[in-house]
């Protein structure tokens, strides 16, 4: 019984160990994606909708955003025995927000084009959402949503970036990256859009930093490298 009992142990650690893998490679997929979109994204107005780069950059967007929820389950399940329960908050609000992008970013891609006929207005209402035009119309939920969403960004990025600075499985300046990456966003509020796209590069650069260690350190050689010391 011991020994099956230990066989099935080291079969649910590699398996384990193969996932983080992997969702390294979706971190730094993560990380490329949302660095290279800020500079290929078209404007948002009413003209850029049926155009074949915005559908690109929509759907460039789902994968990104699907990326960015796999690789954060990577990088907290590799530290989740030290995080605590700031890594926990931090981890759940930060998937809560790019579920929240993903949803959005299925609008744009696959709504959008069939509303913008019919419902000019709420539309360009939605596209306003994340620029500084007010809308017209009444949109509903999505004006509280948006500000939610913005919200789940800075403290989940921030907790999770404190969480995994303190555990000391990643680099410590890896954490310190990430938390900086999340606050930084704040700048929003005096860099008007879209110059404020410049804002994401940390947090592109972060995850690709995150999603690396993830795909060639397997064996904690960080969190030995600390303990030695």
């Amino acid at each position: 019984m011991d020994k099956k009992f230990e066989m099935k142990e080291d079969e649910m650690k590699k398996a384990g160990m193969n996932f983080r893998k992997v969702a390294g490679l979706f971190a730094i997929l993560a990380g490329v994606l949302y660095t290279v979109i800020q500079f290929i994204h078209p404007p948002e107005n009413l003209s850029s909708i049926t155009s074949s780069s915005w559908q690109l950059v929509a759907c460039l967007s789902i994968a990104m955003s699907l990326s960015f929820f796999i690789g954060i389950i990577g990088i907290y399940m590799k530290q989740v025995e030290v995080l605590g329960w700031i890594g926990l908050v931090g981890f759940i609000l930060f998937c809560l927000f790019w579920l929240i992008s993903m949803i959005f970013s299925f609008i744009e891609a696959f709504v959008y084009p069939l509303l913008i006929n019919d419902a000019p207005k709420f539309v360009e209402g939605m596209l306003g959402l994340f620029g500084e035009n007010k809308s017209e119309v009444n949109l509903g939920v999505f004006t509280i949503l948006v500000p939610i969403a913005g919200v789940l960004y800075i403290l989940g990025g921030l907790f999770l970036g404190i969480a995994t600075f303190r555990a000391k499985v990643f680099p410590c300046l890896a954490g310190i990256l990430l938390a900086f990456a999340a606050v930084v966003t704040l700048a929003t509020a005096i860099i008007p859009h879209p110059y404020d796209r410049i804002l994401a590069l940390p947090m592109g650069v972060a995850f690709i930093w995150l999603g690396y260690i993830l795909w060639f350190d397997t064996n904690n050689t960080w969190k030995k490298r600390y303990k030695n010391k």
